[in-house]
């Protein structure tokens, strides 16, 4: 079942630069996995039984992709899929890892999505979106950053706001 949009809205372009301290460098995939994230977070949808209200739009971080990209290519070379890796390991060790936040105190909060399957970045969104669970994580409000990397057909969707 994929969710169903709460009305039209046009894919926005803005890539407004939050951390000057902390360039972003953007490919096209990037600038596609955010134009599709904000584009369902800027109109709302169906998370299963839920409905999700339009929110603000997150902004690229290159710590998140960082962070995203080390899970999936661990979860690839070490054979697994999970959110904790076999040694221990989640999401929250990852942001502590790639520079996103040094402790606790840092992270306002954060989140995590992972899939698998021979698929593109729109199909990856798709399925999160078509998980009750793995939507509404995508639709909090409380997110301000986000990042999708993947290795092989390991996916990893990481979403964050630090404290300022």
């Amino acid at each position: 079942m994929e969710p169903v949009p709460k009305e039209e809205s046009p894919i926005s372009s803005d890539n407004e630069e939050k951390n000057p301290g902390n360039p972003v460098v953007m490919d096209s995939s990037a600038i596609q996995a955010l134009a599709e994230v904000n584009t369902w977070r800027q109109q709302g949808c169906d998370c299963g039984e839920e409905t999700m209200p339009p929110t603000s739009m997150v902004a690229w971080n290159a710590e998140l992709y960082a962070a995203a990209l080390a899970h999936a290519k661990d979860m690839h070379t070490r054979n697994y899929f999970s959110h904790t890796s076999p040694s221990g390991e989640n999401v929250y060790h990852r942001l502590i890892a790639s520079g996103y936040i040094s402790d606790a105190t840092g992270v306002l909060t954060y989140g995590e999505n992972i899939a698998f399957g021979d698929f593109d970045l729109v199909a990856a969104v798709k399925k999160w979106l078509a998980s009750p669970s793995h939507c509404a994580n995508m639709m909090r409000g409380s997110y301000r950053e986000m990042a999708i990397a993947h290795d092989g057909n390991y996916w990893v969707q990481v979403f964050g706001a630090t404290r300022e």
